[in-house]
Formats: structure tokens, C-alpha cells, sequence
């Protein structure tokens, strides 16, 4: 649950955009709503900490919700740190200009780079 709501909320912040015209989607296809797939998604190690729950049943909880809700608000401190620019609307976006001229001042390349 926590991979996929992740995947969810980094989708939500970065990629996905459904167009709408005339209160009707523009596509019906689910490719160009800018959905993550999988090969996209970083690397990531969940660390659960079982504390039982008085209230659920045979002491459980839910945590979907735990990675998607946080995932926006990271990923725009995040980009903050990287470019100073606030940004309030989803799906937020780096100007490719602004990536390439950051990482060649921290000396860092793609591997694409002569």
C-alpha cells in the first residue's frame, strides 16, 4: 500500500494532468494523463513499525493515506531546494533550463554530456 500511494502522490505532483475542453477530457487515453509507470519510480525502502492499533480490527491500521497525503509538499520543498521558486499548482514542473544550468554548476552531467 505504501509503494503505490507514493507512486500515487509523486504522480499527482509531477506528471499527471488531465485536459480538460469544455468540461469533457481532451484524450480518453489514460497515456496522456501523464500517469508514472513503473521503470520511472525511484528506488525505495519501506521501513514499517508495528504499533497496534486499539481501534482497528486485530490491532491494524490503514496506510495508504501516509504516502500520498505528504508526497506534494515534499517533492515542492524539494524542488524549493533546488531552484528557490515557490510553486502551487499541480503538477508542478522544472524548467529544463533552470535543471541543466544547476547541475552543470554542481559539475553533475547525465552521461550525455561532452
Amino acid at each position: 500500500q505504501l509503494e503505490g500511494s507514493i507512486h500515487m502522490g509523486l504522480g499527482y505532483a509531477i506528471s499527471e494532468n488531465l485536459v480538460l475542453e469544455e468540461g469533457r477530457p481532451k484524450s480518453t487515453r489514460l497515456r496522456d494523463c501523464g500517469i508514472l509507470r513503473a521503470w520511472e519510480m525511484p528506488e525505495m525502502e519501506i521501513i514499517g513499525v508495528e504499533v497496534p492499533d486499539p481501534y482497528g480490527p486485530y490491532g491494524a491500521k490503514g496506510v495508504g493515506e501516509i504516502g500520498l497525503v505528504p508526497t506534494a509538499g515534499a517533492v515542492a520543498n524539494a524542488l524549493y531546494q533546488f531552484d528557490k521558486v515557490r510553486r502551487y499548482n499541480l503538477p508542478m514542473q522544472v524548467k529544463k533550463k533552470s535543471w541543466r544550468d544547476k547541475t552543470k554548476a554542481n559539475g553533475k552531467t547525465n552521461g550525455n554530456s561532452k
